[in-house]
């Protein structure tokens, strides 16, 4: 076994220069992309001195208890360039105010009557958005590798941007191995189980952005697992595949990625879940060698596929990692391996474990927010210990 941060910086090292190819999408084409590119905008934001509220623009400095109104302004309108002292102007929320206004009285601190604004009383707050004070035109608003989300696109749009270079499309190749499978309630005899762990990756590669070209299955015969891997490497970017990485009779897969001419860079990780992960390269591809076991192997795509995708994208992967206190004491009889304990957040902001019985527990995932870490060769975690919690599930206790 090697540690788990070794394997990670061995993933960082070997994966160091690769990329995708880089294509011009429209900007509302983009999401689940990567930047190739820093963005700058094209515009101010707000384009000009804008009214926070339904109100009256009054001069800076000119205070008094009643006004001359001058105008009505409604957002979208071009708004009136100034004022003289003794006068007002009614801008709605999000109108132009005049040039020199001091702020904006609300329409509820002021009572309007045959042309005259006599204010009641005012706060301190001037109510108006000022020119470029999100946003100067020719500001870099995102860096290149950055994964773009919906308030992303909504950003760009917003700075004037209508098209954006970004990484193509990451394609993954899912491959379940093992004559135990089946993808039919028909055909479970004694000793079948349901291929559950194929749609968890496809559907774990698909949230995170990546196009699934192929979800394939092999027997536990080197000559299929053999054509399954070659096609994949053939047809994807990454190829990810679960069982058949132990040490079991027929656990053919560590001599068949060596057979297609990858480079086994390890096969033993110090994580439990996820002892037997695979990692391998060479000039056909990528590939990555998940357990058998459906916790095991969620737990290692967001450790490991994740971060090898996002390299690929010009990106950092990141995990939500923070700081937790734990509810109750945490011990452990075995240290040799890190570990991550499926968890979930109380109210009170700290966490349980949820029952669990092993990484072929898959059902223990939907109670869980994620994984409370416990590093190599701690034994004890006391209860209220602040322990670091990788946040996996997007949903909510």
């Amino acid at each position: 076994m090697i540690p788990l941060e070794k394997a990670l910086a061995i993933v960082d090292r070997e994966m160091r220069g690769w990329r995708v190819s880089v294509q011009t999408v429209p900007i509302r084409e983009a999401t689940d992309h990567y930047l190739a590119a820093d963005q700058q905008s094209k515009l101010d934001l707000p384009a000009f001195d804008k009214s926070l509220m339904d109100g009256y623009a009054i001069l800076k400095g000119d205070v008094r208890e009643e006004y001359r109104l001058v105008g009505v302004v409604a957002a979208g309108e071009p708004g009136i360039d100034t004022l003289e002292p003794g006068t007002t102007v009614k801008v709605m929320t999000g109108a132009p105010v005049p040039a020199g206004t001091g702020k904006v009285v609300m329409v509820e601190q002021a009572i309007e009557r045959e042309g005259r604004v006599r204010l009641e009383h005012t706060d301190s707050a001037s109510h108006i958005r000022v020119k470029a004070k999100e946003v100067a035109a020719g500001q870099t608003i995102l860096k290149a590798g950055t994964r773009l989300e919906a308030v992303h696109i909504a950003s760009l749009i917003s700075c004037g941007i209508s098209e954006v270079e970004v990484y193509r499309q990451l394609c993954v190749t899912a491959i379940s191995t093992g004559d135990e499978l089946v993808n039919s309630v028909a055909d479970i005899t004694p000793g079948k189980i349901m291929n559950s762990n194929g749609p968890m990756l496809s559907g774990l590669a698909r949230q995170w952005g990546m196009a699934v070209v192929r979800e394939d299955w092999a027997p536990d015969d080197r000559a299929a697992l053999r054509q399954s891997i070659d096609r994949g490497l053939s047809e994807a970017d990454l190829v990810v595949l679960t069982g058949g990485v132990s040490a079991g009779d027929f656990d053919y897969v560590p001599e068949v990625i060596i057979d297609c001419g990858l480079e086994i860079h390890f096969s033993r990780v110090a994580a439990r879940p996820g002892k037997p992960t695979t990692f391998a390269t060479g000039e056909k591809g990528c590939l990555f060698g998940l357990p058998g076991n459906p916790v095991a192997a969620y737990m290692m795509f967001h450790l490991f596929v994740l971060r090898a995708a996002a390299l690929l994208s010009g990106s950092t992967q990141k995990l939500r990692r923070f700081t937790v206190r734990t509810a109750h004491d945490i011990t452990r009889r075995s240290t040799e391996r890190a570990e991550f304990c499926p968890c979930r957040i109380l109210d009170s902001g700290v966490v349980e474990r949820v029952s669990y019985h092993g990484s072929a527990h898959l059902s223990a995932l939907m109670e869980a927010d994620g994984f409370l870490f416990i590093p190599q060769g701690v034994e004890l975690l006391l209860a209220g210990a602040k322990a670091e919690f990788v946040m996996l599930s997007e949903r909510s206790s």
